[in-house]
């Protein structure tokens, strides 16, 4: 097992998920992502593996597939539920399995990336494993730092509903003096904010069951997420407060009892910005006729946005204009 670990790894900062119990595979795992320069995490079951993955993505998911057929079934399932998910199906998973499994039906409804037979050949799983990371820089447009999926992948998901004629709302999100935090804090903590913006999000709208939600990174502080018009509202409310409540703690004592930090905006003047917020702006897919194409409904979200911007504090704007020049519907602060 050493030997494999000592070989040139071209590949870095990879946080791996092992789902189930064998020790072996486990500490080679482990040792492998130290080699990395990442982390590792070993769950004994889909309950918890579904948990962590949705509060902290990691890149790879290696799933231990047990003798027993119950289990195998139940681990089956998890595999669907994490590749059928609009916001982590992106993650790759490799299964380790029985060669007797191979020649059952079911496997091919697994959704697996890659699998390896038992007893594990480690000199082969590395070698798959760099082919998944690998496969993955070339294919994948997934925000490095939150793990959501970017640009690439947003565009194809609104397109998609538009093409299918599914009704979707299109949330635009932006953090609000994020530069003069970043500038007084420094770009490691200003990472830790867009993590828990991403995580904030995708946990919220993952909590509606929406089947048709999805959450993606555009860059920077920019984020979008698609919902149900019906739902869209109750998850802009709920990511304001819950973002409300978390933001403070990543502010010096100082800063927080004040309730602003002293910065230099972009043209070079010395201001006081406030304590970061969230501006939403949200376009219904209902509301435009003929929608089709997705830079009809992402400019219109684009300005809610700015709309939103300019009220204090956190809020979330919705288009309700169905004809050109109708002023935009005000929506109420989800702290009023």
């Amino acid at each position: 097992m050493k030997k494999v670990i000592e070989k040139e790894i071209p590949i870095n900062s990879k946080r791996i998920l092992f789902i189930g119990n064998e020790k072996e595979t486990q500490a080679w795992l482990k040792a492998l992502s130290e080699k990395m320069g990442g982390s590792f995490t070993a769950v004994g079951d889909g309950s918890q593996a579904l948990a962590m993955i949705y509060n902290d993505p990691p890149d790879l998911i290696v799933i231990d597939v047990d003798r027993d057929e119950e289990k195998e079934e139940e681990l089956g399932s998890l595999c669907c539920e994490i590749k059928k998910d609009n916001i982590y199906g992106h993650l790759p998973i490799i299964a380790m399995i029985l060669k007797e499994f191979l020649g059952k039906e079911r496997i091919d409804h697994w959704m697996i990336d890659d699998f390896v037979c038992k007893p594990v050949d480690f000199s082969e799983l590395l070698v798959r494993i760099q082919l998944i990371f690998s496969r993955g820089e070339k294919n994948l447009d997934a925000n490095a730092l939150t793990r959501l999926p970017g640009n690439n992948t947003i565009i194809q998901q609104i397109q998609e509903r538009i093409d299918t004629k599914t009704p979707f709302a299109l949330a635009y999100m932006d953090i609000d003096n994020f530069k003069a935090f970043n500038d007084r804090y420094g770009f490691s903590r200003g990472d830790e904010v867009l993590r828990m913006a991403a995580r904030l999000a995708g946990n919220v709208v993952f909590a509606k069951k929406d089947p048709n939600a999805f959450v993606g990174h555009i860059g920077g502080d920019d984020f979008v997420f698609i919902v149900s018009p019906d739902n869209v509202a109750s998850v802009c409310e709920e990511i304001i407060r819950n973002f409300d409540q978390i933001v403070p703690i990543f502010y010096d004592d100082e800063d927080r009892r004040q309730g602003f930090i002293a910065s230099v905006n972009r043209q070079g003047k010395r201001m006081e910005f406030p304590i970061m917020s969230v501006s939403i702006g949200v376009a219904i897919s209902t509301h435009i006729s003929p929608l089709i194409h997705y830079g009809q409904i992402t400019s219109i979200a684009t300005e809610m946005k700015k709309y939103a911007k300019r009220f204090a504090g956190s809020c979330y704007r919705i288009d309700r204009r169905k004809h050109p020049g109708q002023m935009p519907m005000v929506v109420r602060r989800a702290d009023s």
